[in-house]
């Protein structure tokens, strides 16, 4: 009858205004807090666990080459993924207290130093070590340029290696209460590597 179809769409009303609260309930717990830090430098130089997505062209006078990355940072572990854009693995690189480790073309290959084993198997030459500072912008140097806002602009970022390296930051993006880096594009001698990228996450 009438009065128990009405019970019934009440009851299915209910049932659905709770589920939706739930689902926004669980939004709010997992969103990133987006109210920006007073202190976001200082506390972003300070993530020592990170992954970040993004895409990466590489040009050289011999080559140029662009791929999907995922470069991800855990306390004494540094691992950089590179898939071509239609989701082959071209490389994994990871770095960590033991030296580096090179999968690349079927086979693995070791060296004490990541970015000289990057360079002599494959031709690129990314700096990996320390990439923590320049990737997330919060590199600290003389030579730093800051915007309005204090977000990097411009630095001369040296290498362990020795290598110096022009930086430039493009654009950034505000996420977890933090100014994070966007587009950014690094320079050594005839070498240049641009950079996009797109999520961050911190744990």
């Amino acid at each position: 009858n009438m009065e128990s179809k009405e019970r019934h769409l009440i009851r299915l009303y209910l049932i659905l205004l709770i589920f939706f609260l739930f689902l926004s309930g669980c939004a709010q717990q997992i969103s990133p807090q987006t109210a920006l830090y007073d202190d976001w430098k200082s506390q972003l130089s300070q993530q020592t666990n990170w992954q970040v997505e993004g895409k990466l062209a590489f040009i050289s006078p011999d080559e140029r080459q662009s791929a999907n990355l995922n470069w991800q940072q855990q306390e004494q572990l540094n691992q950089l993924i590179l898939t071509s854009f239609i989701g082959t693995r071209v490389l994994a690189l990871t770095q960590n207290t033991n030296g580096a480790e090179l999968e690349y073309d079927d086979h693995i290959y070791h060296d004490i130093n990541a970015s000289r084993l990057l360079a002599r198997l494959t031709g690129f030459n990314i700096p990996m070590d320390s990439a923590d500072n320049w990737l997330k912008g919060t590199v600290d140097d003389p030579s730093l340029q800051v915007d309005e806002l204090g977000r990097a602009k411009n630095v001369t970022w040296h290498a362990p290696d020795g290598d110096q390296w022009q930086i430039s930051y493009a654009d950034y993006q505000q996420y977890a209460g933090f100014w994070l880096p966007k587009k950014l594009t690094l320079k050594h001698q005839d070498i240049k590597i641009k950079i996009q990228l797109y999520e961050w996450h911190f744990n």
